[in-house]
């Protein structure tokens, strides 16, 4: 459970530059192009610092570097808490997304040390219901904080938060022992080179999906409360409401899709449909969904509902995508290969929040450049899962790197000739 409050703070850090955006942009004189940039801020030390904690955890305890992510995020939040600037902000963000780049993976990682390969979905599914219930709590909460106190105290009770936190997984947090159940493949102990794990279609097509996944959670977590403030003209505290209604949708479709894929796995189902299909269905269904509300409804209220629905679907990826990732790669790589994976993919979310600022700052009316930004949201959907349709089997994957653990294995066993058996 500590992992999953771990989430919730990780993602209420993500939220609170989206639920304060309006009277922040209004006392710092920030444009919606400007503010776009300093979204995406977040993501210039975020992959870079994923991929090297991902390696760091290959030989230092998960809960050392779970410690020290979240110091760095108390350090990040407490200086706009103080003080009002542009510099500021962009070193905040800067700083707190390279604390919170190794989170997620982290937290998999170390979850992963307690769940054999067949039970962990659902585990996976609790600690990033973690990150759902930060975004969900993070709308009332954090809003009524910003109509009482004003914007800088929401950043404030963040940094105290995860303060807390730190002094709770020091006292109680503990490290797992558990890796995969042997397999006849036999890679679970070997070591596979990263340029073949990083190649493998497997892999490229479960990371395009993740990719995009997170371009459309980005949208969420940083202009949706602006887009239900502007366009839709909720007041604050509705919006605070009316955000939680639009991420509440993620908690039953990502349990649900979790326990799906479980049991499917349990009565034989492959790997292929019971993780690949299954996410790739989400993400399809999603993306069709973004497309009809822009395209079919006018109505506020159902065309909310269907944004909610169709942005929340593909966000089983994040579940499912980090298993498939564990299933195919070895115990001792597992850690580099999650935070690779998250890295990468999170790239979206550097992209996605710049661009949606540039087309609400050059369409005609806010509402029009919204609509471009989800119309494109829903496309990347759309054609991500049929790549992924294409390209994701665990299984045949698996037999790839065994392949490659046998030949290599007879390779540096083939016994050298020397210069004695020459002679003879």
């Amino acid at each position: 459970m500590l992992l999953a409050l771990f989430m919730v703070i990780n993602f209420c850090d993500k939220a609170v530059l989206g639920i304060v955006a309006v009277p922040l942009m209004n006392e710092l004189h920030l444009s919606p192009a400007e503010f776009g940039m300093v979204a995406s801020s977040f993501f210039f030390l975020f992959s870079i610092s994923a991929i090297s904690f991902g390696f760091f955890a290959n030989r230092i305890a998960s809960r050392t570097l779970l410690l020290w992510c979240s110091l760095i995020w108390a350090v990040a939040q407490f200086p706009v808490a103080l003080a009002a600037s542009v510099p500021l902000l962009f070193f905040s963000r800067i700083l707190l997304g390279a604390g919170e780049g190794p989170a997620y993976p982290l937290a998999l990682h170390a979850c992963y040390k307690w769940f054999p390969n067949d039970r962990r979905n659902l585990p996976s599914a609790i600690v990033f219901q973690g990150a759902t219930c930060g975004i969900l709590i993070s709308g009332p909460v954090l809003s009524y904080v910003l109509v009482r106190h004003g914007w800088h105290a929401a950043f404030f009770a963040l940094g105290m938060a995860s303060l807390v936190w730190m002094v709770l997984w020091y006292l109680i947090g503990a490290e797992g022992t558990i890796g995969s159940t042997p397999s006849r493949e036999g890679i679970d102990t070997a070591h596979v080179p990263y340029w073949t794990l990083l190649t493998d279609r497997t892999f490229i097509g479960n990371m395009a999906l993740y990719w995009t996944t997170y371009w459309v959670f980005s949208l969420i977590f940083t202009w949706v409360p602006s887009y239900l403030r502007t366009v839709m003209h909720y007041d604050a505290n509705t919006t605070g409401w009316m955000f939680m209604f639009f991420t509440a949708f993620n908690i039953p479709m990502v349990l649900i899709g979790s326990w799906w894929s479980e049991r499917m796995l349990k009565k034989g189902i492959a790997s292929v449909r019971a993780r690949g299909w299954l996410a790739c269905g989400f993400s399809l269904f999603g993306g069709a969904l973004i497309l009809l509300a822009v395209y079919g409804v006018k109505q506020p209220l159902l065309k909310t509902a269907l944004l909610a629905i169709g942005c929340n679907l593909p966000q089983i990826t994040f579940v499912l995508s980090s298993a498939i990732v564990a299933e195919i790669t070895p115990d001792g790589q597992r850690s580099a290969m999650l935070s690779i994976n998250s890295a990468l993919a999170t790239t979206g979310g550097l992209i996605a929040p710049a661009l949606m600022g540039y087309f609400i700052g050059h369409a005609s009316t806010h509402s029009a450049g919204y609509d471009s930004g989800f119309i494109l949201a829903g496309v990347m959907s759309v054609v991500a899962s049929l790549i992924g349709f294409y390209t994701i089997s665990p299984e045949a994957s698996r037999r790839r790197m065994a392949r490659h653990v046998s030949q290599t294995a007879k390779v540096t066993s083939y016994p050298r000739s020397t210069p004695m058996s020459a002679a003879e």
